[in-house]
Formats: C-alpha cells, structure tokens, sequence
C-alpha cells in the first residue's frame, strides 16, 4: 500500500538539537519544491522543497520520496519520507498515495 503524499503546510518532525541545547522540534513544509501540481489548491511537495524547524527557525531539505512518483522530474514526498536533518514527514493526504 502507498504512502500518503505530503502538502504545503504539512507537518515533519526534526531530532536535530544544534546549536545545543535548543531542539529543532520540526515544523510545517513552507515551500513546496514546485507549484505545478495540486491538492485542493495546495501545492504537492517534491524532494528539494524545505520545512521550517520552528525550535531554530531554520530549514530543513526534502531530500527523499517516491521511486515512481515524479513532478518536473522530482520524487513527489510521502509521509515517512527523510528530510536532511534526520527527521521525517508525519502528515500526508490520505486519500492520495504513492508507493
């Protein structure tokens, strides 16, 4: 069974805790990585897209998604799927998957 895919807006989650001691916590996806494509109006996000870590108030990178879904030829990004500091995307749409 697929993955839900992510939106702008949705939530991921950051274990970075650097510069110590104040954790990243995670945060919602603020820019997409493409506007092409929606849900609803809401742009689908695609690896190369940032969240926001609201511990810091830094980025954090989309860096991994679907093997078959691509947008603009971008992996389209799931729930489950990696962010460059560590964490993972928590919330997806769940009536639209991808593998």
């Amino acid at each position: 069974m697929g993955k839900p895919v992510a939106i702008l807006g949705h939530m991921h989650v950051c274990p970075k805790v650097e510069p110590g001691p104040v954790p990243h916590v995670g945060g919602p996806i603020i820019d997409a990585g493409q506007s092409v494509v929606t849900i609803n109006g809401t742009p689908v996000a695609v690896v190369g897209g940032k969240a926001l870590c609201t511990g810091v108030g830094m980025q954090d990178g989309l860096v991994s998604g679907s093997s078959l879904f691509t947008i603009e030829g971008k992996p389209v990004v799931r729930m489950g799927d990696g962010c460059a500091h560590g964490g993972k995307i928590v919330q997806g749409w769940p009536t639209i998957t991808s593998d």
